[in-house]
């Protein structure tokens, strides 16, 4: 049986959260087949007014991983389910290895260069990097702001984010299996919203899995938001092998 991405919603605000997680987590059952199946559990917290979102590290227990998502009430407010839907798309892609122990083998540490082991299994990677100069924001675990702007896993959130093919083929490196390529760079909303309409058929499959389990973990990266910039900074603290 192959494994598959579903969520939990442990609280929510009038739904919208389990409306952009089922799109969140169809965006990645169409392209992924994961190694094995992931949990994200999601919920709301009233607190810091400039957090949109907080994500903690990933645990894994009997063959399943989970992750954790909190996301800020004041935010959900307005932001629109396609903009919540890319946030947790994002943490999906760190859920599913970028920035963990397979993740750091594929490159230089000092450049952010692909080695050519990884090159010549995604010939992609060539032409990518890896941010290096972000601080523990974004160091490491993301693609290289500077060069890949508005991308979907980079370290910052914009407006109008696209996702490059790459991002999609790098998941076989991670150890997963890529179900459909992406065959060019395309904005996410527009992958979002053919996303959105998917009827998720899984649901018995789902249903077997653990979707109560919890353990409290340390915070992996918090979306805070910027004001005046027109973008959220993804603040991130240094992973520990997984």
């Amino acid at each position: 049986m192959s494994q598959l991405i579903t969520y939990k919603i442990v609280s929510d605000e009038r739904g919208k959260l389990k409306k952009a997680a089922r799109t969140a987590c169809n965006f990645w059952n169409r392209f992924v087949d994961p190694q094995t199946s992931i949990v994200i559990r999601l919920g709301v917290f009233t607190g810091d007014a400039d957090t949109i979102a907080e994500a903690h590290e990933p645990y894994k227990r009997s063959g399943v991983v989970y992750g954790i998502v909190n996301f800020n009430t004041k935010f959900l407010a307005k932001y629109d389910d396609l903009e919540i839907a890319g946030t947790i798309v994002h943490e999906i892609g760190h859920t599913l290895g970028f920035g963990w122990s397979k993740w750091e083998k594929l490159f230089d540490a000092t450049s952010g260069e692909f080695t050519p082991k990884a090159v010549k299994a995604v010939p992609e990677l060539e032409s990518m990097l890896v941010e290096i100069d972000g601080g523990d924001g974004t160091e490491l675990s993301h693609w290289d702001e500077e060069r890949f702007d508005a991308e979907l896993m980079t370290g910052y959130e914009d407006a109008r984010e696209h996702v490059l093919p790459v991002t999609i083929a790098v998941m076989r490196l991670l150890g997963h299996r890529v179900k459909r390529t992406l065959p060019k760079k395309t904005p996410l909303r527009k992958l979002l919203r053919e996303c959105a309409t998917i009827s998720f058929k899984r649901k018995t499959e789902a249903k077997k899995l653990d979707l109560d389990l919890f353990r409290e973990t340390p915070l992996w990266e918090t979306v805070p938001h910027a004001r005046g910039r027109g973008r959220r900074r993804r603040a991130r603290r240094r992973a520990r092998a997984r």
